[in-house]
């Protein structure tokens, strides 16, 4: 499975692998990035041709519905910037 990068809602890049979210802690210079779980301390590393190396285990389950929620919010937010019509009419729009 490859790697699918996202959004926070704060606009930090985020990683999403196998159901688990990671916060980008730094960048290498050999182009991998420096990953950390957003629930617990483990640890990733993300490289150029998209593959994901996991240190450890996770302390809790993968949750995927995660990452379908903050899609959501931000999809939501690029809506309100965009619409330029009333809100109560944006809510029945969408």
């Amino acid at each position: 499975m490859s790697a699918i990068f996202t959004e926070s809602t704060h606009g930090k890049r985020q990683l999403c692998y196998l159901g688990y979210r990671y916060s980008l802690k730094r960048k290498n210079q050999n182009g991998s990035e420096y990953w950390i779980c957003v629930k617990c301390q483990t640890t990733a590393t993300s490289y150029l041709d998209l593959s994901v190396i996991v240190r450890e285990d996770h302390t809790h389950l993968p949750n995927e519905t995660d990452k379908e929620v903050l899609e959501m919010r931000q999809n939501l937010k690029r809506k309100a910037i965009e619409e330029s019509s009333p809100i109560d009419l944006f809510w029945f729009i969408y």
